[in-house]
Parts: structure tokens; C-alpha cells; sequence
């Protein structure tokens, strides 16, 4: 399970450079959603996954820009088969938003970066009404 980091100011990355993501520790999700006092994103995702790599840049910017208002966390399914069993993950990359530990939202398939943020934006703030 990743952790994106949102400590350094976003630069554009080279391609055929690694992620550098904050990795964290957590004994399983339910207590990451529990602890954190923000909603989470959850990318369900693999590392062979086409649509998933694409996202991989789009979730860095988004973990940056909506830093105040979301955490992105990265789950590989392959390393993590029974979080993917838990929560139905049947295609990639899956994307569950929660808030308060509970899932509000969720959205299979890549999207663009503009597309992605007022998904949340307005989850979020239907949820909250």
C-alpha cells in the first residue's frame, strides 16, 4: 500500500524515471481510513495495467493539488489480493473514495486529471448535504 507524498512541489517527471512515493505502514486499510482525517482515495491498480500506468502522473498532480482536501492511496492488487478481494476490485484501475472509513464513490477506468478532481469535488460535496 502507497502513500502518495504531497512534500515537494510538483515538477514534470521524466518518463523512464521510477515513482517516488511515500511508502507508510498500515496493519490494513480499514485502519488507514479509520486514522485519516481527510478522505482517502484508493487506487486499486497493477503494475502491468495499461490504463493504471497512465494514471500514475494524473494521481501524483491530483495527490498535490487536492492535498488539503484528499489522500491518494495506491493499492497493487497483486501484492494485496485480499484488499482487492474485499472490496470486488473486477477491473483496473478501480477507484473508491471514502470519508469517514466508508466507501461514497466508486469509478472504474482512467481519467483525465480535470475529470478526476471534480469526481471527487462532487462526491464530496454530495455526500456532505
Amino acid at each position: 500500500m502507497k502513500l502518495l507524498s504531497t512534500r515537494k512541489p510538483y515538477s514534470r517527471r521524466d518518463p523512464s524515471s521510477p515513482v517516488s512515493a511515500k511508502k507508510e505502514s498500515f496493519a490494513n486499510l480499514d485502519e488507514l481510513l479509520q486514522k485519516s482525517d481527510k478522505p482517502v482515495l484508493v487506487d486499486f491498480y497493477a503494475t502491468w495495467c495499461g490504463p493504471c500506468q497512465f494514471m500514475v502522473p494524473i494521481l501524483e498532480e491530483v495527490s498535490i493539488i487536492m492535498n488539503d482536501t484528499v489522500q491518494v492511496v495506491k493499492i497493487d492488487t497483486e501484492k494485496y489480493t485480499a484488499i482487492a478481494n474485499q472490496y470486488d476490485i473486477q477491473a483496473l484501475p478501480t477507484f473508491i473514495l471514502f470519508k469517514d472509513g466508508k466507501p461514497i464513490d466508486r469509478f472504474e477506468g482512467a481519467l483525465p486529471r480535470d475529470q478526476l478532481i471534480q469526481r471527487i469535488e462532487s462526491s464530496l460535496s454530495v455526500q456532505q448535504s
